[in-house]
């Protein structure tokens, strides 16, 4: 047997020390730290100013670029910018879904951080959902009934194209291309090798394959002009959505189901020709008092919808997995590397036990018979696959070999428990109480869930893309060892986990300026000066996270669409916007502001 010198061992137990500990580098929000305190303050210009200092408009970024810097314009009230910032994002986001596999050979080298970012599916609905709100806020601007019109019908023509994309989504097949050339099968075959590990989630049930809001607000776009049919259908579309499942997945409450079928009805009388449908619909989908509110809503008469963003969506981050060989077993073991900080620690276990760890009975009596009572809690620590016929691949190719004794360290990304800041949102008119808002949109779920989803992929992703790291390493040493013997060999061979270890990164881009979450309230105006206020209480309801007020001249005939942005509590001003929608005659005269 061949013994290493005194350096070799001191190389060794370094570089051993190195692979275990070393941090990945950094995530895409510790890149825009600066841009998030803007948004949390609401100084929108400065954040601005952040997003093109740290991200660029071609390479890797170019997605996530005009995503950010499409809504922080959107926030700031530059709504033509914003829409041409967005409809590139749009475009970007269709060339990527295209050619998807051409990034498989770059990303398995490196990481997921030096491939081009996609998105995700629901980002990708959202881009036309900030465009059609900024189509709503030009109309709003627009001096003349023309110009009006037409960014009316620029907002119906965003809702067609999101219709296009959920469709596309619902029924979307397929996987990754089986690669073709030599290093595309290499990595083909480890991902065969690593294809049974799972946590035993029913991911079918977390999927995201509609999005009941956007329909519910693509409603609102065709009835503020005036095409009470269109605004049914999507109304309709969205109460279906709602109650076959997409409230409960969510976690949105029964609320905004009836508030679905509430406009559904609604607009079925306005509509005409459902006399004998409405009824029966009414009494079946809604309560005695929200039969009695119908008559509160005349056709013609002013109304409000009040939409309000809160909070920020959770920000993705990443932990250390190792992954080993058990040689007796013939398994391969991933466990987590946890960081030091103790609430970093308790969040990485949740993630990993949740996500991976062995946790079935039929698991833990396998390790049991294996390993004894240490190894049936160690099935809660850690994740063991036997690849079955597969190992024989993964000797042949030299995987077992090139993983030795001391492994290699893996990163994935994961979400941290990240609870809303807020609780309650109510709102007075006139200083009178209508009541709460409706929890309508949670994109802190979407964001996790599709996190979820992918938690498997990412995974298998990352073992294979660091073992054919290593085995290219491997490679390495072993021509080091033909020149200079063993002990070169080995250095290299240590060196080359270490580079790997230390280039390992995972995939945390993610829309950062999105809310956390989207409630929403509509109310029956009377004519003249009004006093709009919101109030919302912060997580515990026992204080305000952000109380906006605001004067407005109702007018006949008119429908006034409120965005309300409260990013933190720390943003005390109000960066309310609202469009004031003429239905009668199909214009927009003015934004309302109050500041930010």
């Amino acid at each position: 047997m061949y013994y290493l010198n005194s350096r070799g061992k001191s190389l060794l137990c370094f570089g051993l020390f190195v692979i275990l500990s070393i941090s990945g580098c950094a995530t895409y929000l510790d890149g825009n730290k600066k841009v998030f305190k803007a948004i949390e303050k609401g100084n929108y210009p400065v954040a601005i100013k952040e997003i093109k200092k740290s991200l660029k408009p071609d390479g890797v970024d170019r997605l996530v670029y005009f995503m950010e810097l499409g809504l922080l314009e959107h926030l700031n009230g530059q709504y033509e910018s914003s829409n041409r910032n967005l409809a590139r994002a749009a475009s970007i986001g269709e060339e990527l879904e295209t050619t998807r596999s051409k990034d498989i050979l770059s990303v398995a080298l490196t990481s997921p951080r030096q491939g081009q970012y996609r998105g995700t599916k629901f980002e990708r609905t959202f881009i036309h959902y900030y465009k059609a709100l900024n189509f709503i806020y030009l109309a709003a601007k627009a001096t003349n009934k023309s110009d009006a019109e037409s960014m009316l019908e620029g907002a119906r023509i965003e809702y067609r194209r999101v219709d296009i994309l959920l469709r596309a989504i619902r029924n979307e097949e397929g996987t990754y291309q089986e690669a073709k050339d030599k290093k595309k099968k290499l990595f083909s075959q480890l991902l065969e090798i690593y294809r049974t590990l799972s946590g035993g989630i029913d991911l079918d049930a977390l999927k995201f394959r509609e999005d009941a809001y956007i329909r519910y607000i693509s409603g609102a776009v065709f009835e503020a002009n005036n095409e009470y049919d269109d605004a049914r259908i999507a109304y309709q579309q969205a109460a279906q959505l709602y109650e076959d499942g997409y409230a409960d997945q969510y976690f949105l409450g029964s609320e905004i189901t009836s508030q679905a079928w509430f406009d559904t009805i609604r607009l079925m009388q306005w509509a005409g020709g459902y006399e004998n449908d409405w009824p029966r619909l009414a009494k079946q989908k809604l309560s005695q008092k929200q039969r009695d509110h119908l008559k509160d809503f005349k056709k013609g008469a002013p109304q409000l919808l009040i939409i309000e963003h809160l909070g920020m969506i959770p920000k993705r981050d990443e932990m250390n997995i190792r992954l080993s060989v058990d040689h007796r077993s013939r398994k391969l073991i991933v466990a987590p590397l946890y960081s030091s900080n103790p609430k970093e620690r308790h969040d990485q276990f949740s993630w990993f036990y949740t996500m991976y760890a062995d946790k079935s009975m039929l698991d833990i009596l396998r390790n049991y018979h294996t390993s004894g009572v240490v190894g049936s809690m160690q099935g809660f620590l850690s994740k063991s696959f036997s690849v079955g016929p597969a190992w024989d691949l993964a000797e042949q190719i030299g995987l077992i070999n090139a993983l030795g004794t001391l492994g290699t360290r893996i990163t994935v990304p994961y979400y941290r428990p990240s609870p809303a800041a807020f609780s309650s949102s109510e709102v007075w008119v006139n200083g009178q109480n209508k009541g709460k808002m409706v929890l309508a949109e949670s994109l802190a779920e979407l964001a996790l869930q599709e996190q979820i989803v992918n938690s498997g992929a990412d995974l298998q992703m990352a073992l294979a893309r660091e073992t054919v790291k290593a085995l290219i390493g491997e490679s390495g040493a072993s021509v080091a060892g033909q020149l200079g013997g063993d002990d070169a060999k080995k250095l290299v061979s240590l060196l080359g986990k270490i580079v790997n270890t230390a280039t390992s990164q995972a995939e945390t881009r993610n829309w950062l300026t999105l809310p956390y979450a989207i409630k929403i309230k509509r109310i029956p105006l009377e004519e003249g000066n009004t006093k709009l206020r919101i109030v919302t209480k912060n997580a515990k309801g026992t204080g305000i996270f952000k109380d906006t007020t605001q004067k407005i001249n109702v007018k006949k005939g008119e429908l006034y669409i409120m965005r309300n942005r409260s990013a933190s509590a720390h943003q005390i001003t109000s960066d309310t916007q609202s469009a004031k929608i003429e239905k009668k005659e199909k214009i927009a005269t003015n934004i309302i502001n109050t500041g930010r």
